[in-house]
């Protein structure tokens, strides 16, 4: 078996481990107050496992920048997921969104794996460029933008996510938060966040074998997915501030 597909499978398997045993002690606790911090960590558990198991004698994971780049921004990405969503925990002490669903075993397990899928999901350009055994040989254009966008687009999630909250604790002034990058978007943590994965999307291009990569174009599936939870998925993104 290729180290991509190795890779994938373990990748697999740590996620379903972490969700189903974040679902056993949540459902025999009846809380949902780590649902959303046991999803950061996962993210963090793919990003530094594909890089350990991505590295190699004939191309060790250090001497390769595009690796490196790649998974500095990922992590540096759900690092602040992490602490986010664990300070909004902490902050509501709970989520309304499972009060009527985290006493039914299926219904609460179907969120649990939902959660699995969705981090998968979004970790695969990370994973397919972690995962190469193509040997690094420079960057290209299209490289440099999509790291400087990744990069740019984890910094305007993180001001978003920083302003709406100081916002919310000032009292909601006005109908909608128009300070800071707020002022040209209703949704920019949300644009940050679409934008990352088109960038890391784009960025696994240089992991591939070119336009013909089937794994490559697997990894659209990155930024797709997040498209539709953001804007088309009722009780999230969008749907849910609207």
């Amino acid at each position: 078996m290729s180290q991509e597909l190795t890779i994938l499978g373990i990748s697999a398997a740590v996620t379903a481990g972490i969700q189903v045993c974040g679902f056993a002690v949540a459902y025999a606790l009846q809380t949902e107050k780590f649902y959303d911090i046991l999803g950061g960590i996962n993210f963090l558990a793919l990003g530094i496992y594909s890089a350990i198991d991505g590295n190699s004698e004939e191309d060790p994971w250090v001497e390769n920048p595009r690796k490196i780049a790649a998974t500095a921004v990922f992590c540096a990405s759900r690092s602040w997921l992490l602490m986010f969503l664990a300070w909004r925990a902490h902050d509501r002490g709970g989520d309304s969104r499972f009060d009527e669903v985290k006493d039914k075993f299926f219904m609460f397990f179907f969120f649990w794996m939902f959660q699995g899928i969705w981090v998968f999901a979004i970790s695969l350009p990370i994973l397919m460029i972690n995962g190469s055994d193509k040997p690094y040989d420079g960057f290209s254009v299209l490289d440099y933008v999509c790291i400087v966008a990744f990069a740019l687009a984890v910094i305007i999630e993180v001001a978003a996510d920083l302003q709406k909250a100081i916002w919310v604790k000032k009292g909601r002034e006005g109908v909608f938060c128009t300070t800071g990058v707020w002022f040209f978007s209703r949704h920019p943590n949300y644009f940050g966040e679409i934008l990352q994965w088109w960038a890391a999307f784009g960025i696994a291009f240089g992991s591939g074998i070119g336009w013909s990569d089937a794994q490559w174009w697997t990894t659209i599936i990155s930024p797709l997915v997040t498209m539709q939870i953001l804007l088309n998925t009722g009780g999230t993104g969008v749907m849910q501030a609207n």
